[in-house]
């Protein structure tokens, strides 16, 4: 007979253990237990449950159909929060109780239960038991579903007390969730921080000027998806990020990448205050840093100075428009539209603009101009 889970019980305060008894005695009347062994089994799960309320910060309690020496038996796993039990109590010839109070409890619910199994450490403590019945059962599907049944009873005598259980249950859940998120949170910007600075000293070996432009503007690209990550995470309103901050990030770190060469251009950036969805927040800070990267290539050519603008503004409500300026040289008359390049950059400004729906126009009789409108996003 294969272990099947019935129920579980959230042990937090002294009013679970009326609740753990009720399961228990339902329970071992399903299982036939003589009112002896109901009475001794019943006590050892609530000596438990006890336990692991006072002694374990928190804990749960779950229920289930097992089998022992050949027949259907109740288990129960006991799991708690709390600092652990010294090994020195849970010998069995050891002293009867203990400074916390658990030894004398622990070694009578041992001496009851079928089979006895504890786990315990600075993490918490981890209790298996088995308690079965005189009375001989046949297993089998038929007497999972006359306990299920049993419990649903139960519940039905008293909602409020299963509905605060379920309620617990799914808090619990979420409280889990949350914990995971953050550290898939944590991880990632530690894995994106770790990028950005295998980037940055790959292209201080780099020698070939070639390697050194790729990995440039790769460090650009990184450095506007980590502050993208960090922004979402500092966020009070889940899921939006503050475009303002974002773009003066994009810039910083622009300037930082192409420093050290001869063209010293300086990045102003006004933005609105804007918090955005994170992905349009996102795309938009890596349209920025591609417009940057293309004026830091090609705008000052023969000069060694320059300014470049970025300037948001709207809002969400009437629409957002993005534009990046330069006072290089512009575009000579005969030269290829930047908007149609096949370059990676701007065919990643492209995809981006279309995903959004925006409109793209690029103006080169005084410097480079690009403006780029996103439609409202109510």
């Amino acid at each position: 007979m294969k272990t099947t889970k019935l129920t579980t019980v959230t042990l937090e305060k002294s009013t679970d253990v009326a609740r753990l008894r009720d399961v228990a005695m339902t329970l071992t009347s399903v299982l036939q237990f003589s009112s002896f062994e109901r009475t001794r089994t019943v006590t050892a799960v609530v000596e438990l449950g006890r336990n692991a309320i006072e002694h374990g910060q928190k804990g749960r309690a779950t229920f289930s159909l097992t089998e022992a020496s050949g027949k259907p038996a109740l288990g129960l796993l006991v799991t708690d929060q709390g600092r652990g039990i010294p090994k020195e109590h849970l010998q069995p010839d050891g002293a009867p109780s203990s400074a916390t109070g658990m030894g004398l409890g622990l070694r009578g619910v041992q001496r009851i239960a079928t089979r006895f199994d504890v786990q315990t450490g600075h993490e918490g403590t981890r209790i298996d038991a088995v308690f079965l019945s005189s009375t001989v059962l046949p297993a089998g599907a038929q007497l999972v579903d006359q306990a299920t049944e049993a419990l649903d009873a139960l519940s039905a005598k008293d909602p409020t007390a299963a509905l605060n259980e379920q309620n617990r249950e799914l808090s619990e859940e979420i409280t889990e969730r949350d914990l995971l998120m953050q550290e898939l949170h944590h991880r990632t910007g530690n894995n994106l921080a770790l990028i950005a600075a295998l980037i940055r000293m790959s292209k201080s070996r780099a020698k070939q000027d070639e390697t050194q432009q790729v990995l440039t503007e790769l460090e650009v690209r990184v450095g506007a998806l980590s502050k993208a990550h960090e922004l979402m995470q500092r966020g009070t309103d889940t899921g939006k990020v503050d475009l303002a901050e974002m773009a003066a990030e994009v810039a910083r770190t622009s300037e930082r990448a192409f420093s050290g060469g001869s063209l010293d251009a300086n990045i102003e950036v006004t933005c609105a205050e804007l918090q955005l969805d994170s992905k349009l927040a996102i795309d938009i800070g890596l349209i920025i840093g591609e417009l940057i990267t293309n004026a830091f290539k090609y705008a000052f050519v023969g000069r060694d100075s320059g300014t470049i603008r970025v300037d948001v503004s709207g809002d969400v409500l009437s629409g957002i428009a993005l534009v990046v300026s330069d006072n290089g040289i512009g575009l000579p008359s005969d030269a290829a539209r930047p908007e149609r390049s096949n370059s990676l950059g701007w065919r990643l400004i492209r995809t981006l603009t279309f995903q959004h729906d925006a409109t793209l126009t690029v103006d080169g009789t005084d410097g480079l101009r690009v403006c780029i409108e996103f439609p409202a996003q109510a």
